[in-house]
């Protein structure tokens, strides 16, 4: 079972690795996107500041590696003076976890506030209006250690002087958007109990609390879900996907839109979205609509098993079609490259059945056998000589993978730096 489980965390490695080379996001929300404002010039000021402050404490970054900033610098309270955001830790003191907010005031910084956090870790740490007043919110998780699966969520919020905690509640997801559509922030919290089921609840801020809009439970006996990710399902609605994983690298996804103010599972089957691999859901085609991958088997490898060649087609869910077809990829599954297959290839090209994926692939016309394309592995010395026929796909180590097409086809290009 602990193979089965590396073998699972080398995919998801290779796979989040495959959805930064894309150029595609799974953070959490779009909005996230924005970066808070870092300081510049006054930023060994504020540090210095900090340390004075916490006393020998070590300030301490989330874990979630869409943002590991320390410190954030946002208006808090909305007058127009900067604060300055962190958390530190206090590994002997009853409480572990602390948070600090400073003001910017001319040249320095003053020390404004310090509150409690939870647990003994920092999972995540957000700076969003939550509450809906104007004014951004402090959303933090946190666990009590590295083999947690319950995590606990906090949001607090600051008017200047003090901070107030707004609402605690266990997760093991939670995701930020509006999936009502009526220009409010929610937070969407995911709860599983192992082999047992999951939960999924919408929670709102009104008129002076957090409330349950809707909630939805979901018949999944599973150890987890390797990745959520929220936004438009379609051009009209907002939803989550969730990318649940089973057996030894099993996958499958839900797909739960807010309709009528409720929480439906669109794709309640596990068979229209099943794969043989942990692959990410999320906007992979940069048009702004989530989408979930399958796993498939090219023309000619019927015979052959799922692990030898990773082909996958995307769908965005569609109220006439339930899966509407968007996307075909191959996916080096040890994260090095991605190769999205030209639209006219859809249905006309497979992989010949003498490829591997570890040296070189031919991409050949069903009907005819006819090569249209190569993906090869050479060695420095080797790209020398190929280089002038060969486009660079991407780098790994001492290796460089080259691309050569006989069509018109271009490359998705996702290079790996190499390793020094």
């Amino acid at each position: 079972m602990m193979m089965a489980g590396k073998r699972l965390t080398a995919r998801l490695a290779g796979c989040l690795l495959l959805i930064v080379l894309s150029g595609c996001s799974l953070i959490k929300d779009p909005k996230s996107l924005m970066e808070t404002p870092q300081l510049t010039s006054d930023k060994e000021s504020l540090i210095n500041v900090i340390n004075s402050e916490i006393k020998g404490a070590n300030i301490i970054r989330p874990r979630d590696v869409s943002d590991v900033s320390s410190i954030r610098t946002p208006d808090l309270n909305n007058d127009g003076v900067k604060e300055a955001i962190v958390f530190y830790e206090t590994p002997d003191a009853a409480v572990r976890i602390h948070g600090l907010i400073l003001e910017h005031h001319e040249d320095t910084w003053v020390p404004k506030v310090h509150f409690d956090g939870e647990g003994q870790v920092l999972e995540t740490f957000e700076i969003r209006d939550i509450t809906g007043d104007g004014r951004p919110d402090i959303i933090a998780g946190f666990t009590s250690g590295d083999e947690d699966l319950q995590k606990g969520l906090a949001v607090y919020t600051y008017d200047g002087n003090k901070v107030d905690k707004v609402l605690t509640l266990p997760y093991n997801h939670f995701l930020l958007d509006d999936l009502n559509n009526n220009n409010l922030l929610d937070i969407t919290v995911v709860n599983l109990k192992r082999d047992q089921n999951g939960t999924v609840t919408t929670y709102e801020f009104d008129n002076g609390s957090f409330k349950e809009i809707a909630t939805i439970q979901l018949d999944d006996p599973i150890k987890e879900y390797y990745n959520t990710v929220s936004g438009n399902i379609t051009p009209k609605i907002k939803g989550i996907i969730l990318d649940a994983a089973f057996g030894t690298h099993y996958a499958y996804s839900h797909v739960i839109a807010m309709i009528d103010g409720n929480l439906v599972d669109l794709l309640p089957s596990q068979d229209s979205t099943f794969k043989n691999f942990p692959v990410l859901s999320g906007d992979v085609d940069g048009d702004g609509i989530l989408e979930v991958g399958r796993s498939e088997k090219p023309r000619g490898w019927e015979s052959f098993s799922y692990d030898d060649i990773p082909l996958f087609s995307y769908y965005q869910w569609d109220e006439k079609e339930k899966m509407k077809f968007v996307m075909q990829q191959y996916m080096d599954l040890s994260g090095r490259f991605y190769f999205n297959l030209p639209k006219d290839w859809w249905g006309n090209v497979t992989i010949d059945t003498k490829s591997d994926p570890n040296e070189h692939l031919w991409f050949t016309k069903i009907d005819s056998g006819e090569k249209v394309a190569e993906i090869r592995f050479f060695s420095i010395s080797e790209w020398e000589r190929y280089k002038i026929d060969w486009q660079l796909l991407a780098r790994d180590n001492d290796k460089v993978i080259g691309f050569l097409s006989y069509t018109e086809a271009k490359i998705n290009k996702g290079e790996k730096e190499i390793k020094r």
